[in-house]
C-alpha cells in the first residue's frame, strides 16, 4: 500500500500495516475519531463518493475489483500523488492542507470521488 502526505513538507510513500476503522455507506461520509476514513472501490465505483474530513485525516482507498484494475488519480487544482493501478490491496493519502480534492479512475472516467478537508 502506498501513502502520501498532502500539504507542507515532503510526499510520503510507503507502507502502512494498521488498517483503521472506516466509512463504507452512503453517499457522503465523514472521518471516524481516530483521524482515519475509507472509500471502497468495487463495483467499478468508489463509495462513498464524497467524504467530509478534518486536517490531519488519512484516507484508505480497499480495491475490491479483483477481476477489474482501478486507480485513483487526483484532478483539479488541489492534487495528491496517484495511486498505482492495483485489483486488489489499498492506497492512502493524508490530508493535512483545507481544501477540496477531486479524484476518479483514469481507467473508469465515470468513477469519481471528492474529499473535502475543513
Amino acid at each position: 500500500m502506498a501513502t502520501s502526505r498532502i500539504g507542507k513538507g515532503p510526499i510520503l510513500a510507503g507502507a502502512i500495516l494498521a488498517c483503521g476503522a472506516g466509512l463504507v455507506a452512503g453517499s457522503a461520509g465523514r472521518a471516524d475519531a481516530a483521524g482515519s476514513a475509507h472509500v471502497r472501490i468495487k463495483n467499478i465505483d468508489f463509495s462513498p463518493h464524497k467524504l467530509v474530513i478534518k486536517q490531519g485525516t488519512t484516507v484508505r482507498w480497499t480495491f475490491e475489483d479483483a477481476a477489474t484494475p482501478h486507480n485513483v488519480t487526483s484532478r483539479g487544482r488541489a492534487k495528491f500523488r496517484s495511486s498505482p493501478s492495483k485489483q486488489s490491496g489499498s492506497y492512502s493519502v493524508k490530508f493535512t492542507k483545507p481544501g477540496t480534492y477531486r479524484y476518479v479512475c483514469t481507467i473508469h472516467f465515470n468513477m469519481k470521488g471528492t474529499i473535502v478537508v475543513k
